[in-house]
């Protein structure tokens, strides 16, 4: 009879266990007791995934010998993207591939060629072993492929200011954010929609081609004028970008009245005109110019400064410093080069961005306004005020730190509310029109410089440089990053929300685990040990009381 007890019992245990795991494998869920959360994905992500009405498959080149860092940032993508193949019905799929076991030089050089033209840039770095030196060539980054189309995915990004650790550890907490934009680049359906205002000697099409042709695998993008009440009908963010020449009354208007009813706006200029062709002759002059914006932003709740920042910190730009035409690429405290950022999700983990001619920005009483600094100088900086004049010979001297004790200037400052319109209680520049009395909320980007959009272009290849590359420092800076993170935030994009995960590292304490090694190595082999032995002593304990034969019985 206790024999038979005994199988009854296991079958049962048999039958709970293969019912727990039916039911598990239909409702896939995980618990994660992590404090930063670092092994779930966000609702966000699982939202995305699991609308996917095709296949999603992932090639990621970072496979083989690789040290422990970056062997760690391989186990965050594999972690992650098991969790998007249970959340998207196994309709992804992923491999990963050593670029390096290619034994043959020639086809090894031929395939990092071709990873490298589908857009996964390489790193290079020096393995010592032995004392020997070896350059090694690893690519941290992968392919994303659906529906025939494929888009490179980089993760090795952030601030290149930090240490090594430091950039690997900003890429564990970028992977869910950089492989699912990727899905949702090549997976979006419905395009919103971005006007770019035009009419006021705003930059030509080449000098944004590079952030728009971006902005276009997202958007809509499309140019305006604003010549009548219905222009920004259907348009989710309007773009003010680089005016010369002052906004009408009417032009205001329209734009003012988009904004209060719940309309997005980037506004992206220099309050100030100085002519930068004048340096090729060694000098130009700031001067004061009017676009007829400041009484607009100053009621939403910002005030552009009519003043130019110089900072300690800064890129270079070549001048002639011999009679013989000699050049020499020199610091320029006019070309800011900011790095330190905020935890907003939009400069979170992002790399320095390089400013031109930068004016600064105040912030202003407005009553039911969020006001969030996201860029802005180091402390050591300077401002002057129009009229002035700037002399590259004066630049050919030291700069001299006392002067630049001005402290940090902010440069971009987002702002979130419902926005009271310019126009309440005052007449409408239209007969018959009324501003509207109440307003929906919205959210404005203000940067006080143009070219942290504006790209160069290369007229003899006839091509756009890319935003954000410094050609005297031979460095792509992360402009054009900052500009799409802002874009996506103001049309509320819920992706740009993944961000805001944190991997705190932990470092381990080396001269502790050198000191405390032998004793964690015994604890390590008895503490199992002991616990068998215990376990098998209850045990007979347990048994014993239970089926054993009581002393006094006959």
């Amino acid at each position: 009879m206790k024999k038979k007890n005994d199988i009854l019992e296991y079958i049962f245990l048999i039958a709970i266990l293969v019912f727990v795991n039916i039911i598990l494998s239909e409702h896939f869920f995980r618990l994660d007791f992590t404090q930063d959360k670092r092994y779930s994905i966000s609702p966000v992500s699982q939202k995305v995934l699991s609308s996917l009405d095709g296949d999603v498959y992932v090639e990621i080149f970072l496979d083989g010998e690789l040290s422990p860092e970056y062997d760690r940032l391989k186990k965050s993508i594999k972690e992650k993207l098991d969790q998007f193949k249970a959340y998207s019905n196994t309709k992804l799929d992923y491999r990963f591939i050593d670029p390096s076991a290619e034994e043959d030089k020639q086809m090894r050089d031929r395939g990092f060629t071709l990873i490298a033209q589908r857009g996964v840039q390489p790193k290079y770095f020096l393995d010592e072993k032995n004392g020997q030196k070896t350059e090694k060539i690893i690519f941290p980054g992968a392919i994303v492929s659906y529906k025939q189309n494929e888009t490179p995915v980089q993760f090795l990004k952030g601030n290149k200011v930090q240490s090594d650790e430091e950039q690997l550890n900003q890429a564990v907490e970028g992977v869910e954010f950089e492989l699912l934009k990727a899905i949702r680049k090549l997976s979006i359906k419905e395009f919103k929609t971005i006007a770019i205002i035009e009419g006021h000697g705003e930059p030509a099409k080449e000098n944004l081609e590079d952030v728009v042709s971006t902005l276009n695998e997202f958007y809509a993008v499309k140019r305006v004028r604003l010549d009548s009440l219905s222009v920004l009908k259907g348009v989710n963010m309007a773009m003010v970008i680089g005016p010369k020449t002052a906004y009408t009354e009417k032009e205001k208007f329209i734009l003012d009245q988009f904004i209060t009813s719940g309309g997005k706006a980037f506004f992206a200029y220099d309050a100030i005109d100085i002519r930068k062709d004048s340096l090729k002759n060694g000098e130009t002059f700031g001067l004061s110019k009017n676009v007829n914006l400041d009484d607009l932003l100053f009621k939403y709740g910002v005030r552009m400064n009519q003043s130019v920042v110089e900072d300690m910190n800064c890129a270079k730009t070549v001048i002639q410093t011999g009679l013989n035409g000699e050049v020499q690429a020199i610091n320029f405290p006019y070309y800011p080069v900011v790095y330190q950022f905020g935890s907003h999700p939009i400069v979170k983990n992002m790399d320095a961005v390089v400013l031109r001619f930068a004016g600064s920005i105040d912030t202003v009483k407005a009553v039911g306004i969020k006001k969030t600094i996201l860029v802005q100088t180091s402390a050591q900086t300077k401002e002057v005020q129009v009229p002035f004049q700037i002399d590259l010979d004066e630049l050919k001297k030291d700069l001299v730190p006392e002067s630049f004790s001005s402290g940090s200037k902010p440069v971009v400052c987002l702002l979130e509310g419902s926005f009271t319109s310019l126009y309440k209680n005052k007449p409408a520049p239209f007969e018959g029109v009324v501003a509207a009395a109440t307003s929906a909320p919205s959210k404005i980007v203000v940067c006080a410089d143009l070219d942290m959009i504006r790209n160069d272009y290369d007229a003899k290849r006839d091509m756009p440089v890319p935003l954000g590359y410094d050609r005297d420092m031979r460095y792509i800076f992360s402009n054009k990053e900052f500009v799409l993170n802002a874009i996506d935030y103001l049309m509320e994009e819920e992706l740009l929300l993944v961000r805001e995960k944190e991997v705190v590292m932990r470092p381990l304490d080396a001269q502790k685990i050198k000191n405390d090694k032998k004793f964690w190595q015994v604890v390590n082999i008895l503490v199992p040990i002991l616990l068998v032995l215990l376990y098998g002593i209850g045990r007979f304990i347990w048994r014993k009381k239970k089926y054993g034969t009581p002393r006094n019985a006959q």
